[in-house]
C-alpha cells in the first residue's frame, strides 16, 4: 500500500470571483478585448492603402508605413495558436513584405542614380 499525501486550500468566494475573471464567458462582439483587438488591427492600415491603384505611385515614407503595419499585424497573429488560418495570414504577410522590400530595394536603386548634375 502506497501513502497519500493531500495539501488543499479552500478558496473563498472573493477567490474563486477573482480567479474566474479573466476566462469568463466571451462577450461576442462587444468583449472589450476584441474590441480593442479590432482597433489596433484597424488603426494600423495607412488610411490610403485600401484605394491604392495602379494609377498611384508609392514613396519610401508609405512603404514605411507598410511595413509598419505589416509588422503590427504579424506581432498579433504570431501569437494565435497554429492552424490554417494562422499559416495563411502569416504567409499573406510574409508576401506583402517581400514585396516592399522589392519595390524599396528597386527605390533605393534608382536614388542611388539620381540627383542634381553640374
Amino acid at each position: 500500500m502506497s501513502r497519500r499525501i493531500s495539501q488543499s486550500i479552500t478558496p473563498t468566494a472573493d477567490d474563486i470571483t477573482v480567479l474566474r475573471n479573466p476566462f469568463a464567458a466571451p462577450k461576442g462582439g462587444g468583449d472589450p478585448v476584441i474590441t480593442e483587438l479590432r482597433r489596433v488591427l484597424k488603426s494600423a492600415i495607412p488610411s490610403w492603402l485600401p484605394k491604392l491603384s495602379e494609377d498611384q505611385e508609392l514613396t519610401a515614407p508609405r512603404l514605411d508605413e507598410i511595413k509598419k503595419a505589416v509588422a503590427t499585424r504579424r506581432q498579433i497573429i504570431e501569437v494565435l495558436p497554429d492552424g490554417k488560418a494562422r499559416d495563411d495570414a502569416l504567409a499573406a504577410l510574409d508576401k506583402a513584405d517581400t514585396i516592399v522590400l522589392e519595390m524599396d530595394t528597386e527605390l533605393s536603386g534608382v536614388g542611388a542614380f539620381t540627383g542634381t548634375t553640374a
